[in-house]
């Protein structure tokens, strides 16, 4: 099946080219106070995952637990791809080879409790920056960026607060994780009602576009969700309390979410992103939960655009 590209268009804020040169200057200043903001057209012809480049994976033993991770290798900047609950290291097979290509040293790996990792212990407690950063000290990477989604959001966050000697650049994508005052909780809440979590996962997850136009994608992230998660589930407090943050520590931030996001819809990160100075917010058309799946296109460019700006911008 061939991949086609986008169709574009022009919206209230800005709807981004087919082309990383382009999609540079689609990220434009907001008024005062508010993040930077774009606003990208969805795809709407799907392929399946490209080919993976060659990877070197296995369960890595880290002395008190064994987390599966693959790892593309290489002498480029490392980028580790932290995935959401409904997810494990195998979810990313949009993204490796394009990061790849693009000359980045790729890891995906699989949190305690996820597919092919150890389980959580029995009292649901670990902790998962603290694997991180022992995964990253098992790969010899000082540095990384982080590129988070959804649940691996609050490990971003928590990782970044904690080590933040560690982080090149942080993305959260589709993620309540930065929504910890007061004001930004009660709009989060407000999002999730009683019986939320008994939906199908498909339906929480993916957005109706998606579902409407791409059932044979459906069924592969369905596939993935099912075998995702093994073990007792996590402690709440392990991927669903925002930690407490310094704005001013934190490293260069992207937010990004899809406009039929039922987690975190644009409103709600919006509002995130304002509270951090220089975060930049990018809303992708007709995408839900799973923002990375359902439109990898618009997600991949947006993402490599951000670093290669950052990168641009250190050179001297």
């Amino acid at each position: 099946m061939t991949e086609r590209g986008p169709s574009l268009g022009r919206r209230e804020v800005l709807w981004a080219t087919g082309s990383l040169a382009a999609l540079a200057p689609a990220i434009i200043p907001a008024r005062a106070g508010e993040a930077a903001q774009s606003c990208i057209a969805a795809h709407t012809q799907w392929s399946e995952p490209p080919a993976q480049r060659p990877v070197e994976a296995g369960p890595r033993q880290l002395g008190y637990a064994r987390l599966f991770a693959w790892d593309t290798g290489g002498a480029g900047e490392a980028i580790v791809f932290l995935h959401p609950m409904t997810g494990s290291h195998a979810v990313w097979p949009y993204q490796q080879p394009v990061f790849a290509d693009a000359g980045y040293r790729v890891i995906g790996y699989s949190r305690r409790g996820f597919f092919q990792s150890d389980p959580r212990p029995a009292d649901g407690g670990a902790d998962d920056a603290d694997d991180l950063r022992a995964l990253l000290d098992h790969l010899g990477i000082a540095r990384a960026h982080l590129v988070a989604s959804a649940a691996g959001g609050f490990l971003g966050l928590e990782f970044t607060r904690r080590f933040p000697g560690r982080v090149l650049t942080l993305v959260l994508a589709s993620t309540m994780a930065l929504a910890g005052d007061l004001v930004l909780r009660s709009m989060r809440n407000r999002l999730v009602p009683e019986g939320w979590d008994a939906l199908p996962a498909e339906f929480r997850e993916l957005g109706p576009s998606y579902r409407a136009a791409n059932p044979a994608g459906v069924r592969r992230w369905m596939a993935l969700e099912r075998q995702a998660r093994h073990g007792p589930h996590p402690a709440r407090g392990a991927t669903g309390a925002s930690p407490a943050l310094d704005p001013a520590t934190l490293p260069r931030l992207l937010c990004l979410t899809g406009d039929a996001d039922l987690y975190a819809p644009p409103a709600l990160m919006r509002a995130c992103a304002s509270r951090i100075r220089g975060a930049e917010l990018a809303v992708v058309a007709e995408a839900g939960h799973a923002l990375f799946w359902e439109q990898p296109d618009a997600f991949n460019r947006t993402v490599l655009s951000f670093l290669r700006r950052g990168t641009a911008a250190a050179d001297p």
